[in-house]
């Protein structure tokens, strides 16, 4: 009998029940991490069975799949019903555009990330999403997980809001109607603590770091967060997403609307507010007390010689603002070097200065965080030891009153 002629790199194989099986095995250049145009290989070692017939099938399958990462084919054909086609038509949804930019840029990388996970033929992107059983969805968040919690939990969250979106199109969509594979995972989705505020002594640790490695500039940025609160697109200058073409073209906090030891104007990005802090008190008799020290002595470190002009946070390397990216990377060194928690993110100056005002016993803070709601800054002012203190103190205070009251009356 003929030697049946096998596919490139299939090989047959003898079982100890003495059927022959078929395997498929790419060639040691395509093997992974290996990577072409940008992708990594979508094929991976194969078992076909033992029907020579299905096993062809599918080695064409496979070989066909090599071929085009090699030549760095990108097929653009989108089938009906598929899990790409799928994310393409949640991308065309209210559910989805109403969502800040932001958001709809964090949704589509995990979404095209989902797409791209490759099989042993193909992307999950081919799969039938009505196919996506709870098996294949602890799957995915099991090949997730390696790259990190976080990750992992995005993944989930967006598939999840995707199929139960789907679920309400069931006839559009393919999707059955409350059968969502990633529901009920036992993943939360939202953050223990929310945004973490960095307190006073963390800010002077930071600065103190950011200085020594040659970054005064991000120590004049954590400086107008925390002392001035406020916000990150403000401080840098960064576009903000949300706001793109009604936002003005001048961004960030500029030298021109700085008077040392007077006021500092800030322009609010997000409300479109104009801010005039005073940065000094006179008292009676006309001694000035200095407001903010510790801000302006970060801002004349980094304060040009000569008239000071344009953005007061600009990149050292630069002398351009910062890219959020950048901004970003530098931070994370800043607070490595200064042996500060992970979760220690540049908003939570402004959540940190924001918490130090209210201990203070202030809690309208709109007169320089720039807030148009009385109830928004709650979010920023944090709850602390310090204001349980002062409650508990109080809280004496009154019963004593209360007391005291209480024997006048008996003397009566």
């Amino acid at each position: 009998m003929a030697k049946a002629a096998l596919y490139r790199y299939m090989r047959a194989k003898k079982l100890r029940s003495g059927e022959i099986a078929f395997f498929w095995e790419p060639p040691h250049w395509a093997r992974r991490p290996a990577t072409r145009f940008g992708r990594v290989c979508p094929v991976t070692a194969s078992a076909l069975g033992t029907d020579l017939a299905k096993a062809l099938v599918s080695a064409a399958s496979l070989n066909e799949a090599l071929d085009e990462w090699r030549q760095g084919v990108v097929t653009t054909r989108v089938s009906i019903g598929s899990v790409l086609w799928l994310f393409q038509w949640y991308q065309t949804q209210r559910k989805f555009t109403k969502n800040a930019a932001k958001t709809q840029a964090d949704y589509l990388k995990i979404m095209e990330a989902v797409a791209n996970l490759p099989l042993r033929v193909g992307t999950f992107g081919d799969r039938s999403a009505a196919k996506v059983d709870t098996e294949v969805a602890d799957k995915v968040y099991e090949k997730f997980a390696p790259r990190g919690e976080r990750q992992a939990m995005y993944v989930v969250q967006v598939c999840r809001a995707v199929w139960n979106l789907a679920g309400r199109y069931e006839k559009q969509t393919g999707v059955k109607r409350n059968d969502n594979p990633w529901a009920g995972m036992g993943i939360s989705y939202k953050a223990k603590n929310g945004n973490r505020p960095t307190n006073r002594s963390e800010y002077e640790r930071y600065c103190a770091a950011a200085i020594d490695l040659g970054f005064p500039s991000m120590a004049a940025a954590a400086a107008l967060g925390f002392e001035l609160i406020q916000r990150v697109w403000d401080v840098f200058g960064i576009p903000d997403p949300d706001l793109a073409g009604v936002q003005s073209e001048t961004r960030g906090i500029q030298w021109e609307d700085y008077r040392p030891g007077v006021s500092i104007t800030i322009r609010q990005s997000k409300t479109g507010k104009l801010l005039t802090i005073p940065l000094c008190d006179r008292m009676p008799d006309g001694e000035r007390i200095m407001l903010y020290p510790e801000l302006e002595a970060r801002l004349a470190m980094v304060r040009p010689s000569g008239t000071a002009t344009g953005s007061i946070v600009v990149e050292e390397r630069t002398g351009a603002p910062y890219k959020h990216r950048r901004m970003s990377t530098v931070h994370r060194r800043i607070c490595v070097a200064a042996g500060l928690p992970k979760a220690m993110t540049f908003t939570g100056f402004r959540h940190g200065g924001s918490t130090e005002i209210g201990d203070a016993g202030e809690t309208d803070l709109r007169s320089i965080s720039g807030h148009s709601k009385l109830d928004t800054t709650a979010i920023y002012n944090k709850a602390s030891e310090e204001k349980a203190r002062r409650i508990a103190v109080r809280r004496r205070e009154h019963i004593a009153e209360i007391a005291s009251a209480d024997a006048g009356g008996d003397d009566d």
